[in-house]
């Protein structure tokens, strides 16, 4: 019985990681196929599904590491203002795991709204304030729903 405890965390990280990296490469993939728009909602199921069977606490840890993904969305510009927000969105997942989960909804539908802020997208990226809509606002509902039935925090 020790062991199984000892290498549940150990399986659990390696599941979250997965889904993230699942996430990322789904998400990027249908970038270069011009299809984020189309996909948003099935990729948002990714996580949702991926992260829903976890216990609690683990379920609220995985949703820490899928909302750090969310803020590197448009960090790898390396502007400042950008980093900047990348910080202030893990820092608000951090919260949702320490504090309250209800600071994953303000994360991820923050972010719907710094999409739409005034600035120049890759072409490839073209279609993500759309898709961040889709995407960001199906997980953020999903979230509420966990912060008020499951999280109860």
């Amino acid at each position: 019985m020790a062991s199984k405890l000892r290498i549940r965390p150990i399986l659990v990280t390696v599941w979250i990681i997965m889904v993230v990296i699942a996430s990322a490469l789904l998400a990027q993939f249908s970038a270069t196929k011009g299809t984020l728009i189309l996909t948003a909602a099935p990729l948002a199921l990714v996580p949702i599904l991926g992260l829903h069977f976890l216990r609690d606490n683990e379920a609220r840890a995985g949703w820490v590491a899928v909302t750090l993904w969310l803020g590197l969305t448009y960090a790898g510009s390396g502007e400042p203002v950008e980093l900047a927000v990348c910080a202030a969105i893990f820092a608000i997942g951090l919260a949702g795991y320490f504090r309250s989960a209800w600071s994953f909804p303000i994360a991820w539908f923050g972010h719907i709204a710094w999409d739409f802020a005034p600035r120049t997208l890759p072409a490839i990226l073209a279609d993500l304030p759309t898709a961040c809509i889709i995407f960001d606002g199906i997980i953020g509902l999903y979230l509420i729903a966990m912060a008020r039935k499951r999280w109860a925090s």
